[in-house]
């Protein structure tokens, strides 16, 4: 389960990041996205650096692919944005992304038997 931990750091970056940039939002659809991903992901984050288990390799599957969809639309529907502005968007979605794949890519397998 050692390979959970850098997921669940990858995860607190990417939820403390989302949870900073939200402070300079004032769309309520935007806010609503950043403090909720923020939220998910130090939740998931946590959970997998305190108490690793293969039944979190799903919940951070499932949020790394709601990740890339909220993130993912934002970022291409504020392409007309300055560049700081869409790399604040572009960091807390390459974070997400990393964290879900990390802890897919290091789950453990059953083995056969």
């Amino acid at each position: 389960m050692t390979g959970q931990r850098l997921a669940g750091v990858l995860w607190l970056i990417a939820g403390i990041s989302s949870g900073g940039i939200a402070f300079f939002l004032v769309d309520p659809v935007d806010l609503a996205l950043f403090i909720g991903g923020a939220v998910l992901a130090v939740v998931v984050g946590i959970a997998m650096l305190v108490r690793p288990s293969p039944s979190l390799v799903t919940w951070s599957s499932l949020l790394g692919a709601a990740w890339l969809l909220g993130y993912g639309a934002m970022t291409v529907l504020n392409l007309s944005l300055p560049i700081e502005q869409l790399l604040s968007v572009v960091w807390v979605l390459a974070f997400g992304v990393a964290a879900a794949i990390a802890s897919y890519a290091r789950r453990e397998t059953p083995s056969a038997i």
